[in-house]
């Protein structure tokens, strides 16, 4: 339980609420951390969820937006607003934010409890501005490895202290608990990345397999290549995604600065792609993250890494025509993923974290 007397001056934490965005934004993106946020709150009756006040997030909205970000007057006025309308709480907070540019929501609660932030997609362009309002809160947990790297050439020694690396996680109550009957070959979730979208296409017209991809142009619906559509046409939701998922026997997975670099800098990020894919019993077959949350905590055949077009060829061979091969690998995949990236384990991670700060 998160509830921790005062020693010495480490800070007391009675109660924790998660300031959850999903008040305030509907995308399918954030539905993965809705049921992290979830998971939290079923593990501990210490804590709970709570929406983000709406009035807080549309004055962020208006005078934060990238247009408006840098100019001095807007931030300053900004700040005021958040003092006239800050609200005091008796409990600590928690915010998960997906953009970085969120955790300075922490700036219109007042509070005597622990202000948390965890922060996922702190690309390069965004280290600067997190430095800058470091101080909104007490504790930063990053999900990124070269995040945090990057941040410690802004930061003194002394401030450094209190951001942690705190690795993408899943709730395993969100996925099937059994493996479903296998109807699709191949399956590329969310952004495309280029040389294993073209190896596929290739690959599938060959062999007559299906290869399952998202069409952003089609309202984010699924479809299959050459096919006509199935009695079924999933929507880009997490519920259809965790199910298409689920029935298809291998997933190829990206890190997202082998896309667009351009937006990631040089992060390489483990998303939770890899953990879901892992979670629907699937293979993941691609490339993967060099960012230290991967590299030194994955074990290296967690993905299978093609060197060319023949060597794709000859796994996908080998996983489609065994079913065997493929259920041992997916088992074991999802063996290691709730032993260490699971929402159980990040608790006690966050419980250690707020014992010795």
């Amino acid at each position: 339980m998160i509830k921790m007397h005062e020693k010495s001056n480490k800070k007391e934490i009675d109660e924790l609420v998660i300031k959850s965005f999903r008040s305030v934004n509907k995308w399918v993106s954030n539905d993965v951390i809705n049921r992290c946020e979830d998971g939290l709150a079923e593990i501990d009756p210490q804590i709970s969820v709570a929406g983000i006040e709406k009035i807080f997030y549309y004055i962020k909205k208006i005078l934060t937006n990238r247009y408006v970000r840098s100019n001095t007057l807007f931030r300053l006025l900004y700040q005021g607003l958040q003092s006239i309308f800050s609200k005091k709480i008796k409990e600590s907070l928690f915010v998960i934010c997906m953009p970085p540019y969120l955790f300075d929501i922490l700036g219109f609660y007042k509070t005597k409890g622990v202000k948390i932030a965890f922060i996922i997609d702190a690309w390069e362009s965004s280290i600067e501005y997190i430095a800058e309002n470091i101080d909104l809160a007490d504790i930063i947990l990053i999900a990124y490895q070269d995040s945090i790297h990057f941040l410690g050439k802004h930061l003194s020694r002394k401030k450094m202290k209190k951001v942690f690396l705190f690795p993408n996680f899943i709730n395993p109550k969100a996925y099937p608990a059994k493996s479903a009957k296998k109807i699709y070959d191949m399956i590329q979730v969310g952004r495309k990345n280029n040389i294993l979208h073209k190896w596929a296409i290739k690959y599938s017209r060959k062999k007559g397999y299906s290869y399952l991809f998202q069409k952003r142009n089609q309202r984010g619906m699924y479809y299959l290549e050459d096919r006509d559509w199935e009695a079924e046409n999933y929507q880009l939701s997490y519920q259809g995604l965790t199910k298409v998922l689920s029935q298809s026997k291998i997933a190829l997975v990206s890190p997202p600065d082998r896309a667009d670099s351009k937006r990631t800098g040089r992060v390489s990020p483990l998303t939770h792609r890899y953990l879901e894919a892992a979670m629907c019993q699937v293979v993941t077959v691609g490339f993967t993250p060099t960012g230290g949350e991967y590299v030194h905590h994955f074990p290296k055949d967690f993905t299978i890494v093609p060197k060319d077009y023949g060597k794709f060829e000859e796994i996908c061979n080998r996983l489609i025509d065994d079913d065997n091969l493929r259920t041992e690998i997916s088992h074991k995949n999802r063996n290691y993923v709730i032993e260490n990236h699971s929402v159980e384990v990040r608790y006690k991670q966050l419980r250690e974290i707020l014992m010795n700060n």
